[in-house]
């Protein structure tokens, strides 16, 4: 199987996904914000540097091909890409993360 096909395999059995590493702050933001929602366990996150690092790279790779971004965290819901953390931090300024999570289906 391709790096591709596999990180589009991971994206579309995982209803909500995130790639993640886990010294990334970045990250740590997401991770708090699926705990602060409750959500945590709903959300499967693969941590790249986690795993071997020749897959780690070829999957980080394809990752970047399919979302048109090289950055952690990349989260997709629903087979679709979401964002990032940035997105996330939009959403709580605007006070807006239940509704979208509840329109994702998350809530």
């Amino acid at each position: 199987m391709s790096p591709k096909t596999k990180a589009l395999e991971y994206i579309s059995s995982n209803k909500y996904f995130m790639i993640s590493k886990s010294w990334c702050p970045d990250c740590h933001y997401a991770e708090a914000i699926w705990k602060k929602y409750g959500v945590t366990d709903k959300v499967t996150i693969l941590e790249l540097d986690k795993i071997d690092p020749k897959e780690a790279e070829a999957l980080e790779k394809a990752f970047t091909e399919i979302s048109g971004r090289k950055w952690v965290p990349t989260i997709w819901f629903n087979g679709e890409r979401f964002g990032t953390e940035q997105d996330l931090k939009k959403l709580e300024s605007l006070d807006q993360t239940e509704e979208e999570f509840k329109k994702a289906g998350l809530l």
